[in-house]
């Protein structure tokens, strides 16, 4: 080192060597961070946001098949063909969903929670033709079977299905920390920024000695290397700036919903399970109070001003439209649901309850449901897009980079060789 440095020849090789030395650091924060973000990324995308959609929806439809069962069973003997479908329905959706989760890669600590729903729905759907059977019969021992099965529904099988929406929700914000680092991007900066740095300097420095002031190679690989700079800052920028949208937009929205959307069924199956017991619901009645209240209305359905509806309408974003009629339409089951109450407890008024909460009592349920269901799969849907072009944002990325540093540090190389043949 010592004998180059006393050449001038042997300067310029230890100064080309040290640009050389800076695109490569250049080369390395880049590539390392663009991998580490595409892997990140398709994680989310691939892996542990797909798990977490499923695992929400299992629980949502397990609750929409436990409320169902419930009010299809107050219906009498012979239930109505559409609460008999959307039970159906419901279970097979769950019971796909449980196997597209046994297939993915879950995490070890809530592999017991799929054992738990795979063995426990076939438990639950047993108990519910029982209880079928026996109303068909006239049995009043349906109505036992019935609160068996919803007993282990919402003591075992939705706390399974809760614990593992939890474990991939975990597992999507820790994808989407290693996604969006601020350091990575800050790294590029820094290594870009001393690789251009050096760049003019030695250029400037090489003009003055040689008074040569046009080195085309060294030139060609300063704007490559700024260029490719620009072209990766961007790219991360782009890329953290669509999963921030993913997340506020499409992620956040679609918990809070379906975090609604459950409370819901749970009272209004609350609601036909105390119908069914005939006088002796007061556990029921209670139990849907306390849920209609973590949405945020009293028991008569006026607004208490905190709860999982208000918390919806004010996240805001490109789909509030889908969450603007939520509160409007709960208010109105809410109001049917006192009447219901109210009908079972007075003194000849069950018949006149059943049949408002087989009626009109349902429609106002299903319209919320719909509009609930309705926003849930567009805040999904909005979420996969954003994951989605957040992963293109990314692509060829690492390659397109690798190709021009490289370019640019042969440049450096061929535009000081040039000056070193001078010496000779």
């Amino acid at each position: 080192m010592r004998r180059r440095a006393a050449t001038p020849p042997g300067r310029l090789r230890l100064v080309s060597t040290g640009l050389v030395a800076a695109i490569v650091l250049l080369w390395l924060a880049a590539f390392i961070t663009t991998v580490a973000r595409q892997r990140a990324v398709a994680d989310v995308r691939d892996t542990s946001g797909p798990a977490f959609v499923a695992a929400q929806r299992v629980h949502a439809d397990l609750s929409e098949a436990d409320a169902s069962a419930a009010a299809a069973f107050l219906a009498g003997g012979v239930e109505p063909v559409a609460q008999r479908q959307a039970y159906q329905r419901s279970i097979a959706q769950a019971s796909t969903q449980v196997l597209q989760l046994a297939r993915a890669r879950v995490p070890a600590s809530v592999q017991g929670e799929l054992t738990t729903l795979a063995g426990q729905i076939p438990v639950y759907t047993g108990l519910v033709d029982q209880a079928r059977a026996d109303n068909r019969l006239g049995y009043a021992v349906g109505g036992a079977y019935l609160r068996q099965a919803s007993t282990l529904m919402q003591t075992t099988i939705l706390p399974a299905a809760d614990r593992l929406a939890a474990a991939e929700a975990v597992r999507v914000d820790d994808s989407y920390g290693r996604a969006t680092r601020w350091w990575q991007p800050t790294l590029v900066a820094i290594t870009g920024l001393a690789a251009l740095g050096g760049l003019v300097v030695a250029q400037v420095a090489l003009a003055r000695r040689t008074h040569r002031y046009l080195n085309v190679p060294l030139v060609a690989a300063t704007v490559v290397t700024a260029v490719s700079l620009g072209l990766t800052l961007a790219a991360l920028s782009v890329e953290r700036s669509r999963l921030v949208e993913g997340r506020d937009g499409g992620f956040v929205p679609m918990t809070v919903v379906a975090q609604a959307r459950v409370l819901a069924l749970r009272a209004w199956g609350d609601s036909s399970l105390s119908l069914i017991a005939h006088g002796d619901g007061a556990a029921q009645d209670d139990d849907a109070v306390r849920a209609t209240a973590r949405l945020g209305y009293d028991a008569s359905g006026r607004p208490t001003g905190t709860g999982v509806l208000p918390a919806a309408e004010q996240l805001g974003g490109p789909d509030a439209t889908t969450r603007a009629h939520l509160a409007e339409y709960w208010q109105a089951y809410a109001a049917k649901a006192g009447q219901i109450r109210a009908g079972a407890s007075a003194l000849g008024g069950f018949q006149e309850a059943v049949r408002l909460a087989l009626g009109d009592g349902t429609t106002a349920f299903r319209q919320f449901d719909t509009a609930a269901d309705t926003a849930l799969t567009t805040s999904q849907h909005r979420f996969d897009a954003r994951l989605t072009s957040a992963g293109d944002a990314l692509g060829g990325l690492a390659v397109l980079v690798s190709v021009a540093l490289a370019l640019a540090a042969v440049g450096v190389l061929a535009g000081y060789q040039t000056r070193i043949d001078e010496f000779r």
